[in-house]
């Protein structure tokens, strides 16, 4: 099968992936946060802050080295398995013998056992991670997909169970280790990769230079993302943790179902062509018309749409949700083209530039985030939407220069997508403050009007996307 096949049956399987896998996120998260506090979701975010960025060192970068080195073969595969174990082994002593640390720096005495169990999973996860790998490195996404479904609805089964049975915390700590055991379970049943008895200390030294510097750039970006949880955890508590995290996990909903679609499937693709600049340049500016078609009016919408929201579907204990809901949105928005930039630095060999113009984003966000913790979560989102907009335009433009393309050029591209959204926005601004009626029906007004608005205009201005777009649609339930 050619590359433009294999691209096209990626994209196929991993969105359908993120459909069902979001489907369940939303309805067991939502059944979840209505039987579970605030503050439970606040401890769990307090630990997994950390657990999450100890993850990343388990793969030390080599996977994605392994995916963009050409002629990767057996020798290389074997001996970052074993350092994979070796480093989940390490990291899991590490975190338990630092369990009590955690207790006493955020206050919460639980977090020692917390700590020691769901840390279980480094070891768990370094078993499969050059499994995962090799399937992405050969865009064979249909087994991960079908993997991860089975683990995702495992995974929440369980915690549903136990949420209702009245586990509290410890039903999304077993529904984290319940995941990753099916997931690590079904690489080793169905791959026929097996590790060979050998480590090659030359193999690890040629993929290092590349992985170490996506390991920096991952690092970084890591804590670009969770120092608000953190300096949330510790200052504010873990109610308002636990109401900040999910919103922010809302927020997060177009980078994990388009934009982290898009890198999984392309970075692999992009990496094949890396000397081919132009060609990646041209399907770069495609990718991004069709998400900023879908994510831009989404996320606008939501913001507008938050009170609503949050008061149908989470209750009124989560109220103080809506505010940080509402400004985090814009966020995603900015995001969702903002994120693709490690796939361009990646798939072009240049991950050291990733890793500095990652050290000056964390920066700005922790200065940012330092000040806004002082007003609160409303404070904390302000903060960072203020310093998303700041940093948006000279680091995208670093980014988009190694396509040998330019802001304008973007900005011309989007311009469809950017005046529909915008003019969406005005109308349901105007429904806000004119309608007054019940939730559901204000909900299901403003939403009916402001899509329809959108759908007309974009349509008028981007007929040539939108047949296109609505074509493929076609065609792809043809084939499924």
């Amino acid at each position: 099968m050619d590359l433009k096949n294999k691209v096209k049956k990626s994209l196929i399987w991993t969105f359908g992936d993120q459909i069902v896998t979001q489907i369940v996120f939303v309805l067991f998260g939502i059944f979840l946060a209505r039987i579970l506090s605030p503050a439970v979701f606040g401890v769990v975010g307090m630990v997994t802050m950390f657990t999450n960025f100890a993850a990343l060192f388990i793969d030390m970068g080599f996977g994605v080295a392994l995916i963009q080195k050409k002629e990767a073969d057996n020798e290389h595969f074997s001996s970052v398995f074993w350092l994979n174990i070796g480093i989940g082994c390490f990291l899991y002593l590490l975190f338990f013998f630092l369990a009590p640390l955690f207790s006493i720096f955020f206050h919460q005495p639980q977090l020692t056992i917390l700590v020691r169990v769901i840390c279980l999973s480094f070891i768990i996860s370094s078993l499969t991670s050059v499994q995962s790998n090799l399937l992405v490195r050969e865009l064979k996404f249909k087994q991960k997909v079908l993997f991860n479904w089975i683990s995702v609805i495992l995974g929440y089964s369980v915690a549903f169970f136990l949420a209702l049975n009245g586990y509290g915390v410890w039903a999304v700590v077993w529904m984290t280790l319940v995941t990753a055991t099916s997931n690590s379970l079904l690489y080793w049943i169905s791959s026929d990769w097996r590790p060979s008895f050998l480590f090659n200390k030359n193999k690890i030294k040629e993929l290092s230079k590349f992985g170490f510097n996506v390991l920096g750039d991952t690092s970084v970006n890591y804590w670009s993302r969770n120092f608000d949880n953190f300096i949330i955890g510790r200052v504010l508590g873990s109610t308002q943790l636990g109401l900040y995290t999910r919103a922010y996990s809302l927020m997060l909903l177009p980078l994990r179902n388009i934009s982290s679609v898009i890198t999984k499937v392309m970075f692999p693709a992009f990496s094949k062509k890396q000397d081919d600049v132009a060609s990646i340049k041209r399907h770069y500016l495609q990718i991004i018309k069709y998400i900023s078609l879908v994510t831009f009016p989404a996320m606008i919408g939501l913001s507008l749409v938050s009170r609503e929201f949050v008061l149908l579907f989470f209750g009124k204990n989560w109220i103080g949700m809506i505010p940080v809901l509402a400004i985090l949105s814009l966020v995603g928005a900015v995001q969702s083209i903002f994120s693709l930039n490690g796939m361009i630095y990646n798939s072009l060999g240049k991950a050291h530039i990733a890793f500095k113009v990652s050290l000056l984003v964390n920066v700005v966000l922790i200065i940012a985030f330092t000040i806004g913790v002082n007003f609160g979560i409303v404070g904390m989102a302000w903060s960072y939407l203020i310093a998303s907009v700041l940093l948006f335009f000279p680091i995208y433009n670093t980014a988009i220069k190694q396509l040998n393309t330019s802001l304008s050029e973007v900005f011309f591209t989007l311009k469809g997508s950017i005046t529909a959204t915008f003019s969406m926005a005005m109308v349901m601004i105007v429904l806000n403050n004119f309608l007054i009626t019940s939730l559901l029906f204000g909900f299901a007004v403003k939403t009916f009007v402001g899509t329809l608005i959108y759908f007309i205009i974009v349509y008028n201005l981007e007929k040539a996307l939108v047949k296109g777009l609505l074509l493929k649609v076609k065609k792809l339930l043809k084939i499924r």
